[in-house]
């Protein structure tokens, strides 16, 4: 078991390393704006849930082979890019929200809105697909974590499992805010009915954006 000392370490390193801004802080702002806010906390639950599945592989020494295979970590990349570069065109397509409906109130609009607002299970699993498909969150662990880990502490795959269940608390926490938030700018734009189309094509081109700089960055690695 960690002690106290290394948890308040391991807790304000991590927490520095959240607040970076990065893909996943900008996939669920994006989540939370086209569909509200159920969508960005869901889709916020399974970028976590992936992140816990990371952490059990890293306690099993899973990660070091996907490490290890360029090919793996590769094929893995682009299978994340190509699911983001998808959520983006079909983001952009699906542009003629309920919410811009010209003449409707802006409480009708966002009852219409919800009603057509992907549901909590396939906003957690679009959560997850990207999450799980972010070999660099299995890298980061393989980085990050030795540095907390003491042999002295007990056995390394329970510390593994101890600081990684704290991060995931972490990471939920703010990455559920982050989903809240784009939540928040959505209902601010369903006051402007014709903000909301020009807004989900923003959100289409930050996938697309991610998914294209996941695929480059994963052509540079392979």
């Amino acid at each position: 078991m960690p002690s106290g000392p290394t948890l308040a370490a391991f807790t304000a390193a991590s927490v520095v390393l959240i607040l970076l801004p990065g893909p996943a802080m900008l996939f669920l702002l994006a989540r939370g704006i086209a569909g509200g806010r159920r969508v960005g906390v869901f889709s916020a639950l399974g970028v976590e849930s992936a992140s816990a599945v990371y952490v059990v592989a890293t306690a099993l020494g899973l990660t070091a082979i996907l490490a290890a295979s360029g090919t793996a970590l590769a094929a893995v990349r682009y299978v994340g890019a190509g699911y983001l570069i998808w959520l983006g065109i079909a983001t952009i397509r699906k542009r003629h929200d309920p919410l811009v409906a010209a003449g409707r109130p802006p409480d009708a609009a966002l009852a219409a809105g919800a009603s057509r607002a992907p549901g909590a299970w396939r906003s957690w699993r679009q959560g997850f697909v990207v999450g799980i498909t972010n070999p660099k969150v299995a890298l980061f662990f393989l980085a990050f974590f030795p540095q907390f880990l003491h042999p002295d502490a007990g056995p390394i795959a329970a510390q593994v499992l101890v600081l990684g269940a704290l991060f995931v608390l972490l990471g939920g926490l703010f990455d559920v805010g982050y989903g809240l938030s784009g939540g928040v700018i959505r209902d601010l734009l369903a006051r402007y009915p014709r903000a909301l189309p020009r807004s989900r094509i923003g959100v289409g081109l930050t996938f697309l954006t991610l998914g294209g700089v996941t695929a480059a960055t994963g052509n540079r690695t392979a």
